[in-house]
């Protein structure tokens, strides 16, 4: 009995010391998604104007037939409202476009000037723009697998938000800000996942997991011989052994 007892005591122990780590990122990572409000997370109160009516052109110089025409390729023809105006969308393989259709000029891609007034029609607050970026290539983790290019607009608010615009649609692609940023580092420690940071069914969480359940099994089976009356009995046995 008494060898049980030590090898319960030490595969709890060394058990703890391999996954104990993990348990208070998982505990601490846990406690942050819970208590902060995921609504908030999402950048919900940092936007407005993102329901915009879309108006059919009336007596456009350019037309849909026209883009048709023009563009036999096209996957997509649409509509699309930028500042409270709409304009037509192209979508081939290749390119996007955006059309005004009352003067059929091609507008996109959009400059920072006006990547910087949407961001400014969509920001709900009044801090100023720091920063404007062009991401063509090597896009930060947080914008993940998003299509570029994308405008990164900075401001100067508490919360370091980031809008990212579009520059061929004119939309507001995503919004992040530096409570997201840590829930996102978090999200990554949470699921052992240091690259995608998507994966939640990876190897290394499963092995962690698994290692996780025996600590607690073992733990459970060294409290088994910790109850008094296993010790007395324990003791009660030596005594019988040993005159």
């Amino acid at each position: 009995m008494l060898k049980r007892a030590v090898i319960a005591r030490n595969l709890h122990k060394w058990l703890g010391l391999f996954v104990g780590l993990q348990i208070l990122i998982w505990l601490a990572s846990g406690l942050y998604m819970v208590v902060v409000d995921i609504d908030f997370i999402h950048g919900d109160s940092l936007v407005k104007n993102m329901q915009q009516a879309i108006k059919i052109p009336t007596s456009p110089t350019l037309s849909i037939n026209d883009l048709k025409t023009n563009y036999p390729e096209a996957k997509q023809i649409g509509l699309q409202a930028v500042m409270g105006k709409t304009f037509y969308t192209v979508s081939t393989a290749e390119d996007r476009y955006l059309f005004d259709p009352h003067n059929g000029q091609l507008v996109s891609p959009l400059s920072e000037d006006t990547a910087k007034e949407i961001a400014i029609y969509h920001f709900n607050g009044k801090a100023r723009i720091v920063r404007a970026t062009l991401i063509e290539s090597d896009p930060p983790m947080e914008i993940q697998t998003r299509r570029l290019p994308l405008w990164r607009i900075d401001f100067d608010d508490r919360y370091s938000t980031s809008f990212y615009i579009d520059p061929y649609s004119g939309a507001l692609a995503t919004r992040r800000h530096q409570f997201w940023r840590i829930f996102d580092f978090l999200w990554m420690l949470h699921i052992m996942d240091y690259q995608e940071r998507a994966d939640a069914h990876n190897n290394l969480l499963k092995v962690a997991q698994i290692t996780g359940l025996i600590f607690a099994i073992s733990g459970v089976w060294l409290l088994v011989y910790s109850f008094p009356g296993r010790r007395s009995k324990k003791r009660q046995n030596m005594g019988e052994t040993n005159p």
